[in-house]
């Protein structure tokens, strides 16, 4: 056999050092693809000779047609946890792994979220206006404390248990509610036993849950009417989970004190994207897990999950999305 024996596409411009070598270090040709990435040029790029493996950034599209172009590929592993452009469905059937580069995100997306609890709590954005505009009004201007609030967290996997931990160092009393069939841990959290009934009781809702055909929009006009009057609102998780234009209603009227959103569904926002204009809200463009150490451990957790892969290692089943496919093969 070659000395390269393996073929791995990155998508993405960069990828920490540590995580090429060991790619290398099994015989890996790695090569990286900037710019963006259409389903018409990953049939390209990925056609042009065999492809063993795949190393997501971002969220190109790995449709059943691409899939179809590349019958060497074994595995999809996420740099990060967000596999929502795969075709799960389609990458079991051909016998591709899809995974994800386990909890090595979820401290930075936990602290994050507690970033943005607390500006909105404190109303940081609107105090640092009023200081850069010349007034200094102590006496009428006031936040809320988080100490006896409540935190609705929707999804509780990973970073969603996280953010519990963290809240609970604040008073923050943490309700959870989960369509998986992830256990909630009580030291942490009160279980929700609905959607609805969480987002009636909590001052703070924050997603924490992967976007499917159950969850897409799931934040429509009804699930915001249902949210306390002066609440917030908060998303780390994927921004299709959000109708949009009707957060945006919910913030001019008032009905919502205050919002943060890390991920759009379409990134960047086009100029009239109704939130751009939405009053108490921060946008961040989609950084919430991208730190340093964050972006140095998805790299190697990821570039780890393909050498298992491809080498026929131990595969840590938490991290594989398609885990049927895994369990049929250790029959």
């Amino acid at each position: 056999m070659d000395e390269k024996k393996f073929r791995v596409l990155v998508t993405g411009a960069y990828l920490v050092p540590t995580a090429i070598k060991k790619l290398e270090s099994i015989g890996a040709t790695v090569e990286m693809l900037s710019g963006k990435l259409t389903e018409e040029r990953l049939l390209n790029e990925i056609a042009q000779r065999p492809t063993h493996a795949v190393l997501m950034r971002g969220s190109p599209p790995f449709t059943g047609a691409v899939l179809d172009a590349a019958p060497a590929l074994r595995v999809i592993a996420k740099h990060g946890v967000g596999v929502d452009s795969v075709d799960v469905e389609a990458a079991t059937k051909r016998g591709i792994l899809v995974m994800v580069a386990g909890d090595a995100n979820a401290p930075a997306v936990a602290e994050m979220t507690m970033a943005f609890v607390l500006a909105l709590s404190r109303e940081l954005q609107r105090f640092d206006a009023v200081v850069r505009s010349g007034k200094w009004d102590r006496e009428r201007d006031h936040g809320t404390e988080l100490r006896g609030r409540t935190l609705g967290l929707v999804g509780f996997g990973r970073i969603g248990s996280r953010v519990a931990e963290l809240a609970r160092c604040f008073g923050v009393h943490v309700i959870a509610f989960s369509r998986s069939s992830v256990s909630i841990d009580a030291k942490l959290a009160r279980k929700a036993e609905s959607l609805e009934s969480l987002l009636a009781e909590s001052d703070i809702v924050s997603l924490h849950c992967p976007l499917d055909s159950t969850t897409r929009g799931m934040m429509d006009r009804r699930a915001f009417s249902l949210m306390k009057s002066g609440a917030l609102f908060i998303n780390t998780a994927r921004g299709a989970l959000v109708d949009e234009a009707a957060l945006a209603e919910a913030l001019t009227s008032g009905h919502l004190r205050g919002a943060a959103l890390d991920t759009l569904v379409d990134e960047p926002p086009a100029p009239g994207n109704p939130l751009l204009s939405a009053p108490n809200l921060i946008l961040t463009p989609h950084n919430a897990g991208v730190t340093f150490s964050a972006v140095e451990r998805m790299g190697e957790n990821a570039a780890e999950n393909i050498v298992a892969v491809l080498t026929g290692g131990t595969i840590d089943p938490l991290n594989v999305v398609n885990r049927s496919l895994l369990e049929s093969r250790s029959k």
